[in-house]
């Protein structure tokens, strides 16, 4: 499977760090670190959307360490987009969304989904990638209620045919998981789930990139390759 556009869509930075890894992707897409439910994804791939934050969109999740700033109108994690305090009393916490980082949240996304969409519109061969179909949070997130709307398990072929309605059916759809093997071509891309070996480099990192193993092996089962 080749392709002159790889890209992920979710629905965690899991996937973006090992497409980056492995691709030698340079550029950033709105869906990379992201937290992103199936149905949030699709309601921001559908025409005429406009990425717009307001403050009163945005909760803070509990703070102890690594907290998260959710999304309600959206139904997303922000995990990377606000500071982080790290001193003697704070590990990695978000302790205020201030209007200057919403204001960069904004014109950041904007630019991103602007360039993100011509992008797809330009390339012969692109592949979206995708590590599984994520229903979404429940009815509460550490205390926090959610968005049902946006939340619910989409079977993958319906997650697939979704997106090619809306990126155009010359886009291919993987998915990349862990489980017993299997390999299931479609029209419309692949599934392709493998066992996690529990193989991990020695030198201590934080984790939250593996099964890189998983990846490695599924984007050499089903040959994707990016070209120029």
């Amino acid at each position: 499977m080749k392709s002159d556009l790889i890209f992920s869509l979710g629905p965690n930075c899991r996937n973006t760090w090992n497409l980056r890894s492995h691709f030698g992707i340079n550029t950033t897409y709105p869906f990379d670190w992201w937290i992103t439910p199936a149905k949030s994804m699709l309601r921001m791939l559908e025409p005429g959307f406009k990425f717009h934050v307001d403050r009163d969109d945005l909760l803070i999740s509990p703070p102890h360490e690594h907290n998260t700033v959710y999304n309600y109108k959206l139904n997303i994690l922000h995990h990377h987009d606000f500071p982080r305090r790290w001193d003697g009393n704070h590990q990695g916490v978000v302790l205020s969304t201030e209007d200057e980082d919403i204001e960069n949240i904004n014109q950041k996304y904007t630019y991103l989904f602007k360039r993100f969409f011509e992008a797809v519109k330009n390339v012969s061969n692109p592949v979206a990638v995708l590590n599984g179909s994520k229903k979404g949070f429940g009815a509460n997130y550490k205390g926090i209620a959610t968005n049902r709307e946006l939340n619910g398990f989409v079977p993958h072929h319906d997650l697939a045919n979704e997106v090619r309605e809306r990126l155009g059916k010359k886009l291919k759809v993987v998915f990349v998981e862990i489980g017993d093997k299997l390999i299931e071509q479609h029209e419309w891309g692949c599934i392709v789930r493998l066992p996690d070996l529990g193989i991990r480099p020695e030198e201590n990192g934080s984790g939250f990139e593996e099964p890189v193993h998983v990846f490695t092996s599924a984007f050499e089962e089903i040959g994707l390759s990016l070209t120029e």
